[in-house]
């Protein structure tokens, strides 16, 4: 009987030893509690408000090429755009407000991968960007008061910019001569020269002869040696297949073709390849991916043509940005998030 009695009151005495040992460790397990709540909760709203910040980015970037803006830019359009966007998002369970937005514009650069909120662009590699920042500020924690932090505050930033392609798919099967080129584009501006008698773009023929005595533009079928009516018509409608990039080679069509001129579309904006010159059965070098407005095409023997002008920034959603930076002459490539 002794023994029993020793016995029970060893168990009793432990059992207060536990009762001590949890009230010690109840601060230790409380602080887990607050990692695996208050953390959770903390990284949710994280997600949450870096959907909102990248969203009210891209949307932003796409419409810096809005013609009811400034030029060569719309910031302020932009601008616009993002915070609307990022405030149709939620975060913490609630439509972020007006207060948890900020938005600014600037250039990135893309070789130094630098943001500068600035208008004016001041290094090579500099393309247009939005920057939008969404932040929720004095968040309640629920259990990280025990370890003497009482709220926190989180926000996710975003830069989306679009850029000059670099290649791409879906380009007009058509190549032009830099030389025409530059007589209707201004490099300093980057933007087209404007006709003084229409203060508008100069209109201009494609296909045809300049008094310089230099062919404008002739038919390509991009990778292939095609010399065929079907197959600059079925590039007509899908535009090149694969990827072509800034330094790679396209065939320069033989003649002039005058029954593709029935099938080129009207009143669009198109990416054509910019060549050094338009040899025919010669592969030359893509140099430049140019913006180009058709605004019809006459069929008429071997005088044929395609009438058009070159445009200001304008997406187009086939471009990406390559291998290299490309030049910035009217055709950009849809928004993409840098940071």
């Amino acid at each position: 009987m002794a023994r029993s009695h020793h016995i029970n009151r060893l168990l009793h005495d432990q059992r207060g030893g536990t009762a001590i040992w949890f009230a010690l460790c109840l601060p230790v397990l409380l602080g887990f509690a607050a990692l695996a709540v208050d953390l959770a909760r903390l990284n949710l709203i994280k997600v949450e408000l870096q959907n909102a910040a990248d969203a009210a980015a891209l949307a932003g970037a796409r419409l810096l090429t809005d013609p009811s803006g400034e030029k060569p830019y719309s910031w302020s359009v932009a601008e616009g755009m993002a915070k609307s966007v990022a405030k149709q998002n939620h975060a913490n369970g609630a439509l972020i407000q007006d207060a948890n937005v900020s938005v600014d514009s600037g250039f990135w650069n893309i070789p130094g991968s630098s943001y500068n909120p600035s208008h004016t662009s001041t290094a090579t590699g500099d393309v247009p960007a939005v920057h939008a920042r969404v932040s929720l500020s004095g968040l309640k924690l629920y259990f990280a008061p025990i370890l003497g932090i009482s709220d926190s505050d989180v926000h996710a930033d975003a830069i989306a910019v679009i850029a000059p392609p670099g290649g791409g798919t879906g380009m007009f099967p058509m190549a032009i001569n830099s030389f025409m080129f530059n007589l209707f584009w201004d490099s300093t501006t980057n933007k087209p020269k404007l006709d003084p008698k229409t203060g508008r773009p100069y209109v201009i023929d494609i296909s045809s002869v300049y008094s310089c005595n230099k062919t404008s533009g002739q038919w390509t079928s991009f990778a292939d040696d095609a010399n065929n009516v079907p197959a600059i018509r079925e590039l007509l409608a899908n535009g090149n297949p694969t990827n072509l990039k800034i330094g790679d080679n396209i065939w320069i069509q033989p003649g002039t073709k005058a029954t593709l001129y029935s099938d080129v579309p009207t009143n669009i904006d198109v990416a054509i390849p910019v060549v050094n010159n338009v040899d025919t059965h010669s592969f030359q070098p893509i140099v430049a991916i140019a913006g180009f407005h058709i605004d019809s095409s006459t069929k008429h023997g071997n005088k044929s043509y395609i009438e058009g002008h070159f445009i200001d920034a304008t997406i187009i959603s086939s471009l990406n940005p390559g291998n290299s930076n490309g030049l910035p002459l009217g055709a950009y490539t849809p928004p993409l998030l840098v940071e």
